[in-house]
């Protein structure tokens, strides 16, 4: 599991746990994050500065919480080598690897394209799409091994639609579709399903408390917020999306591959939210 310190993936390592696996996830540690933002210049600002040792999105204090069937690894997925250390510890520590999350992401609300600068452009990207296309490369050796697996990558709904200051995190993610389906055509002889999710708006911190911006939101306020933003009358949680990853990454999904499923509360199938009544963004 990439990304698996906060939100859809934090959700998703605690599901898998709870079910009885064993969770190696990855993630920025706070110093790593911090050393990250300060080298990457105008792109620092898609990673967090404000987390902080020993809170609730410190790798390290997350797995000694959900006991010894999770191993944190701090690693940044854009780097090959950094990753490969995670994959090392999965193989090394439970003796092969079944399943692979690709959740890191950054970005969501860059701005104006002409208006976006390049370095930031560049990270979302690398995090986005080569951090998935990394993951992939590594897992299926492994997965191969083991007579097959399940790959799930974290897409979103801006990978379907054209969302205004998302010009960087849209086309990343649409990426991520694409690279889905080759994926999951060249693993189908070695039974490798590989599928993925497209969330919609999730009360998660990187909407509430985006390092983006210089202090982050109440979440109660964007828990309310998000409940008018698509048909279903209530905000996404964290939670909603790993049941999805969940489904995709057991036998229960045996036959189900290249594809994706919006977690959206029917925010993709809306032909116009005008039809929508003034209550339903009161609730």
């Amino acid at each position: 599991m990439t990304g698996g310190a906060s939100g859809i993936g934090l959700a998703t390592v605690r599901r898998f746990v709870a079910e009885g696996a064993n969770v190696v996830f990855c993630d920025l540690s706070p110093e790593q994050g911090r050393e990250v933002a300060a080298a990457l210049g105008d792109a620092g600002k898609l990673h967090h500065r404000r987390r902080a040792e020993g809170g609730p999105n410190d790798g390290v204090t997350i797995a000694a919480t959900l006991g010894g069937r999770s191993i944190f690894v701090a690693a940044d997925v854009t780097d090959q080598t950094s990753l490969e250390h995670v994959f090392a510890t999965a193989t090394e520590v439970f003796g092969g690897l079944d399943i692979l999350v690709n959740n890191a992401g950054v970005g969501g609300g860059e701005g104006p394209i002409e208006s976006t600068p390049r370095s930031l452009f560049d990270r979302t990207m690398a995090v986005n799409l080569l951090g998935p296309w990394l993951g992939i490369k590594l897992a299926f050796p492994l997965l191969r091994a083991r007579g097959g697996g399940s790959i799930v990558n974290t897409a979103s709904v801006s990978a379907l639609v054209g969302m205004p200051g998302q010009g960087a995190y849209g086309a990343s993610k649409a990426g991520v579709l694409q690279l889905t389906r080759v994926a999951a055509i060249e693993g189908a002889s070695d039974f490798i399903r590989v599928n993925a999710v497209c969330p919609g708006g999730v009360l998660t911190p990187i909407i509430y408390d985006s390092p983006i911006f210089e202090s982050g939101f109440d979440p109660a306020l964007v828990d309310q917020g998000l409940a008018g933003a698509q048909p279903l009358p209530r905000a996404c949680k964290p939670e909603d999306v790993a049941d999805a990853i969940l489904w995709l990454a057991s036998d229960e999904s045996s036959f189900v591959t290249g594809q994706s499923i919006n977690v959206d509360g029917g925010l993709t199938i809306e032909f116009d939210s005008r039809y929508r009544t003034k209550s339903n963004f009161q609730r």
